[in-house]
Protein backbone atom coordinates (compact mmCIF):
# COMPACT_ATOMS: atom_id res chain seq x y z
CA UNK A 1 0.00 0.00 0.00
CA UNK A 2 1.04 3.44 -0.83
CA UNK A 3 0.30 5.38 2.32
CA UNK A 4 1.60 2.38 4.67
CA UNK A 5 5.05 3.34 6.43
CA UNK A 6 6.60 0.90 8.92
CA UNK A 7 7.88 2.73 12.07
CA UNK A 8 11.72 3.08 12.19
CA UNK A 9 13.81 3.83 14.86
CA UNK A 10 15.70 7.06 16.43
CA UNK A 11 12.46 9.31 16.52
CA UNK A 12 10.19 10.46 19.15
CA UNK A 13 7.28 10.47 16.59
CA UNK A 14 7.49 8.43 13.84
CA UNK A 15 5.55 8.48 10.99
CA UNK A 16 1.42 9.21 10.60
CA UNK A 17 0.27 6.14 8.19
CA UNK A 18 -3.07 5.02 8.01
CA UNK A 19 -4.47 7.66 10.43
CA UNK A 20 -2.06 6.46 13.14
CA UNK A 21 0.85 8.75 14.68
CA UNK A 22 3.66 6.19 15.86
CA UNK A 23 4.88 7.27 19.42
CA UNK A 24 7.99 5.85 21.67
CA UNK A 25 6.56 5.51 24.89
CA UNK A 26 8.90 4.90 28.31
CA UNK A 27 12.60 4.64 28.81
CA UNK A 28 12.38 0.93 26.39
CA UNK A 29 10.93 3.20 23.91
CA UNK A 30 8.01 0.77 23.00
CA UNK A 31 6.14 2.14 20.17
CA UNK A 32 2.59 2.81 19.81
CA UNK A 33 0.48 4.02 17.61
CA UNK A 34 -2.07 6.65 18.27
CA UNK A 35 -5.01 8.27 16.58
CA UNK A 36 -5.69 11.42 16.23
CA UNK A 37 -3.20 13.15 17.56
CA UNK A 38 -3.30 15.80 14.41
CA UNK A 39 -6.15 17.06 15.94
CA UNK A 40 -5.46 17.25 19.20
CA UNK A 41 -2.52 19.11 18.48
CA UNK A 42 -3.95 20.98 16.23
CA UNK A 43 -6.71 21.91 18.69
CA UNK A 44 -3.50 22.89 21.59
CA UNK A 45 -2.27 25.23 18.52
CA UNK A 46 -5.02 27.05 17.87
CA UNK A 47 -5.85 28.16 21.68
CA UNK A 48 -2.02 29.10 21.28
CA UNK A 49 -0.72 27.01 24.03
CA UNK A 50 3.25 26.45 24.30
CA UNK A 51 4.23 22.82 24.50
CA UNK A 52 5.47 23.67 28.05
CA UNK A 53 2.23 25.30 28.85
CA UNK A 54 -0.03 22.38 28.23
CA UNK A 55 -0.19 19.69 31.71
CA UNK A 56 0.50 16.01 31.46
CA UNK A 57 -3.36 15.47 32.69
CA UNK A 58 -4.61 17.67 29.74
CA UNK A 59 -2.42 15.82 26.75
CA UNK A 60 -3.23 12.26 28.46
CA UNK A 61 -6.30 13.40 28.88
CA UNK A 62 -7.01 14.76 25.10
CA UNK A 63 -4.97 11.69 23.70
CA UNK A 64 -7.37 9.44 25.81
CA UNK A 65 -10.49 10.08 24.05
CA UNK A 66 -9.52 8.32 21.09
CA UNK A 67 -6.80 6.11 22.79
CA UNK A 68 -6.64 3.63 24.87
CA UNK A 69 -4.13 4.71 28.00
CA UNK A 70 -3.72 2.74 31.09
CA UNK A 71 -4.29 4.36 34.21
CA UNK A 72 -1.44 4.19 36.16
CA UNK A 73 1.00 7.11 37.33
CA UNK A 74 4.16 6.01 35.53
CA UNK A 75 2.64 4.76 32.24
CA UNK A 76 0.60 8.02 32.01
CA UNK A 77 3.74 9.83 33.12
CA UNK A 78 5.75 7.91 29.75
CA UNK A 79 2.53 8.45 27.52
CA UNK A 80 2.77 12.46 28.84
CA UNK A 81 6.56 12.65 28.22
CA UNK A 82 5.95 11.20 24.52
CA UNK A 83 2.95 13.47 23.46
CA UNK A 84 4.94 16.56 24.89
CA UNK A 85 7.74 16.01 22.59
CA UNK A 86 5.25 15.23 19.34
CA UNK A 87 3.13 18.19 19.99
CA UNK A 88 6.74 20.11 20.39
CA UNK A 89 7.37 18.73 17.34
CA UNK A 90 3.69 19.78 15.60
CA UNK A 91 4.45 22.68 17.04
CA UNK A 92 7.83 24.26 15.73
CA UNK A 93 6.88 22.81 12.41
CA UNK A 94 3.34 25.24 12.21
CA UNK A 95 5.83 27.54 13.51
CA UNK A 96 7.95 27.21 10.60
CA UNK A 97 4.97 27.03 8.08
CA UNK A 98 4.02 30.50 9.44
CA UNK A 99 7.41 32.32 8.97
CA UNK A 100 7.74 31.06 5.53
CA UNK A 101 4.18 32.25 4.85
CA UNK A 102 5.33 35.68 6.21
CA UNK A 103 8.30 35.38 4.37
CA UNK A 104 6.43 34.56 1.27
CA UNK A 105 3.99 37.31 1.78
CA UNK A 106 7.17 39.87 2.22
CA UNK A 107 8.64 39.03 -0.87
CA UNK A 108 5.74 39.09 -2.86
CA UNK A 109 3.74 42.75 -1.45
CA UNK A 110 1.39 40.77 1.00
CA UNK A 111 -0.45 39.92 -2.60
CA UNK A 112 -2.88 37.53 -0.15
CA UNK A 113 -5.23 40.55 0.01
Amino acid sequence: MMNETTPGAGACCLPNANGLTYLKIGPKGNITGMQNLEAIFQQLYLLERQPQEASDEELVGMARKFNYIPRKADIEADYAMALRKAYASYFARQEKKLEQLEIWRTSNGDQLH
